[in-house]
């Protein structure tokens, strides 16, 4: 049996990460999924938020905040397609709170009725939630 699970992470542009890992992660809309070698098949519809991915013979996890979108794994193979991903490292909190205060604004106000301003308001969420985790989790 497998100790690892081949993961492939693809954002709207590129791929993301791609590699065997122990175990991840990630936001479902039913809840969060752990997801390990030899896992059943499944597709899931994901929300935006934070997945965490613990690499082999790596003591931390590598944190990063998706859009949301969907994952499938068959076959011991996983692959999560978002519209973004982004890794904690090139995120800043100041400017996120900013956003998520902006997209807040619209809709209380209903200057804006289209979906951009949710979307806009879940992805602030999801790094901001990164961030917090990186913050209280990862030393």
């Amino acid at each position: 049996m497998s100790k690892t699970i081949k993961v492939d992470v693809v954002d709207s542009e590129k791929f993301i990460f791609s590699g065997e890992v122990e175990y991840f992660v990630v936001s479902g809309f039913e809840g969060e999924l752990g997801i390990y070698p030899n896992h059943i098949p499944i597709i899931v519809k994901l929300k935006p938020g934070i997945l965490r991915i613990q690499l082999p013979n790596e003591a931390k996890q590598s944190i990063l905040a998706i859009s949301g979108g969907f994952l499938e794994v068959s076959n011991n193979k996983a692959i999560i397609l978002a519209d973004i991903v982004e890794r904690t490292d090139a995120l800043d909190e100041s400017r996120l709170i900013e956003q998520r205060n902006e997209a807040l604004n619209k809709i209380n106000t209903q200057s804006d009725t289209s979906n951009k301003s949710f979307v806009s308001l879940e992805i602030a969420i999801a790094q901001l939630k990164a961030l917090e985790y990186m913050r209280n989790h990862v030393k």
